[in-house]
C-alpha cells in the first residue's frame, strides 16, 4: 500500500499544468491556537499561534500555485472554537482539513502528519433475566451520525491522505518519520471530511529555521493534495459519504 501511493505521488503533474478535478477542489488550512491561546513559546520568544499563521500563508500561495482554494480557518490572531472550526469543512463537499501545529519538543526541523483514532467503544453491558436490552450506541437510525464522531466514516480517507503528506514531509525535512501517526488529535474529531494534522518540530528551534519550513512545508502538501485528488479522480481512492 505504502509503495503504490509513492507511485501517485511520482505521477502528479508538475504545478500548474492540471486542474483539480472536481472531487476534490478545497483545502481548509487550520492555523492552531489563536487569540487568548499562543500554545507553545520558545526561548526566543517564538509564539506557535503565530508561527502556524505564517505556515497557512506558506501553504496557502502552494496550495493556489496547483489550482485549488485554500481557506484559513483564522487569517489573523482570531481564536475560534473547535466547533467553529470544523463548521467551515462541514459545510464544504470536495475538501479537505489540515491543522497547523508546532511541537515543544522533537528533532529540530523535521515534521509528522497525525490522523484521527478513535478509541474503541466498550460493548453495552449484558442486561439481566427480566431487565430491557439496552440500545447500543451508534449513528441514529435515520443515519445522521453525533458531532463528536463526525470524522468516523472518513478514517480511512484521513489516513491515505496523511500516509501521502507523510511521504513528502519525509522528502523536504531530513529525519522525519516515513510513515504517519495515529492519535485521538481533538480538533480532528468534529470534521465530517478526510482530515490531518502536521506538526513541525520545534518551538525551542532558531526562529529563522522555522520560518525557512514555510515554503517546503507548503510544497510538500501541495504535492501530496493533489496526489490525493488524483488518486480519488482514477478511482485508486474510495470517496468518501455523500454530502
Amino acid at each position: 500500500m505504502f509503495v503504490l501511493f509513492a507511485a501517485a505521488v511520482a505521477a502528479v503533474p508538475a504545478a500548474g499544468q492540471t486542474q483539480p478535478p472536481p472531487k476534490l477542489a478545497v483545502v481548509v488550512l487550520d492555523p492552531a491556537h489563536g487569540g487568548s491561546d499562543s500554545g507553545a513559546r520558545g526561548p526566543a520568544g517564538t509564539i506557535e499561534s503565530e508561527v502556524v499563521l505564517d505556515f497557512g500563508r506558506a501553504i496557502r500561495v502552494a496550495l493556489e500555485a496547483r489550482g485549488f482554494r485554500a481557506v484559513l480557518s483564522r487569517e489573523g490572531n482570531q481564536g475560534p472554537s473547535f466547533d467553529e472550526r470544523s463548521a467551515l469543512i462541514n459545510g464544504l463537499s470536495d475538501a479537505v482539513f489540515v491543522s497547523l501545529h508546532v511541537s515543544s519538543t522533537g528533532p529540530a526541523g523535521t515534521a509528522r502528519a497525525y490522523f484521527y483514532s478513535i478509541l474503541s467503544t466498550p460493548p453495552p453491558p449484558q442486561a439481566k433475566p427480566g431487565q430491557p436490552r439496552q440500545q447500543s450506541g451508534g449513528p441514529r437510525a435515520s443515519g445522521l451520525i453525533e458531532w463528536d464522531r463526525a470524522q468516523q466514516p472518513y478514517l480511512d480517507l484521513s489516513r491515505r491522505l496523511a500516509e501521502l503528506v507523510q511521504i513528502q514531509l519525509a522528502q523536504q525535512f531530513q529525519g522525519s518519520p516515513e510513515i504517519p501517526v495515529a492519535a485521538a488529535v481533538r480538533q480532528l474529531r468534529t470534521v465530517a471530511a478526510p482530515a490531518i494534522a502536521i506538526e513541525v518540530s520545534s518551538i525551542t528551534s532558531d526562529p529563522s529555521r522555522l520560518n525557512q519550513m514555510g515554503q517546503p512545508l507548503g510544497e510538500a502538501l501541495a504535492r501530496a493534495t493533489a496526489a490525493f485528488q488524483h488518486a480519488l479522480a482514477e478511482g485508486a481512492i474510495e470517496p468518501g459519504p455523500a454530502r
